[in-house]
């Protein structure tokens, strides 16, 4: 990609990365008047953390979006419970009330992976999937041959351009953050050797990641 076409991108991660700046420059100005109140301080020493820890989640982001763009997103590699990367996933979205559906033969089955990072891929699409529909998401984990199918579903309205969603920064983050953690979960998907894909449905979404299982269990 061309310097030129990746302007726009960079320019508009600039602008978001100075989201946070505003209210964390006006709350540390506020706290230097002495005649504030003590309700008034706590509440601006909050906005203080809410707006740091919202600037380092943008900026670590960035971090992982650089080095997926690198081939530097995995630090290592063992073989991964698949149950357990299922569990860990969930548990990692705040308010996630979805119920697994973890079919027999994924019992003891294992993917070989960094297990942070695959952690990190399938709780981006719960968390995305979640922020779209106030049912929780659907999550059904099954073994097709020699690979593990993760499904992730959703029934919120479907976006006008699909396959974006696994190669450009979203318009309008659900987490106020710079829109690119799908980007990031679909580039740990293949530095993993496994696909990934995203259809409409009628309503919602469905992901679908396929990982190759261990080579232990082959």
């Amino acid at each position: 990609m061309s310097d030129r076409a990746e302007r726009p991108l960079f320019e508009r991660l600039v602008h978001d990365l100075k989201g946070p700046l505003s209210p964390l420059q006006t709350a540390a100005y506020l706290l230097r008047r002495p005649e504030l109140p003590e309700d008034r301080r706590v509440e601006l020493a909050e906005t203080i953390e809410r707006q740091s820890r919202r600037m380092a989640t943008m900026i670590e982001e960035l971090g992982d979006w650089v080095r997926a763009g690198e081939g530097r997103l995995l630090l290592r590699s063992r073989p991964v419970d698949v149950t357990m990367l299922v569990d860990l996933a969930l548990g990692g979205v705040a308010g996630c009330a979805a119920v697994p559906e973890v079919d027999e033969d994924v019992a003891g089955a294992r993917v070989d992976g960094d297990e942070g990072r695959l952690v990190q891929a399938i709780g981006a699409l719960l968390a995305f999937a979640q922020s779209r529909d106030a049912a929780p998401p659907l999550l059904h984990a099954m073994r097709r041959g020699d690979r593990i199918v993760i499904e992730v579903a959703d029934r919120g309205p479907v976006p006008d351009d699909v396959d974006a969603l696994l190669s450009a920064p979203l318009p309008e983050p659900w987490d106020l953050g710079l829109g690119l953690r799908l980007v990031v979960a679909a580039a740990i998907v293949r530095a993993h050797g496994g696909d990934i894909a995203v259809h409409a449905l009628a309503p919602g979404l469905a992901w679908r990641v396929e990982l190759p299982l261990s080579a232990s269990a082959n």
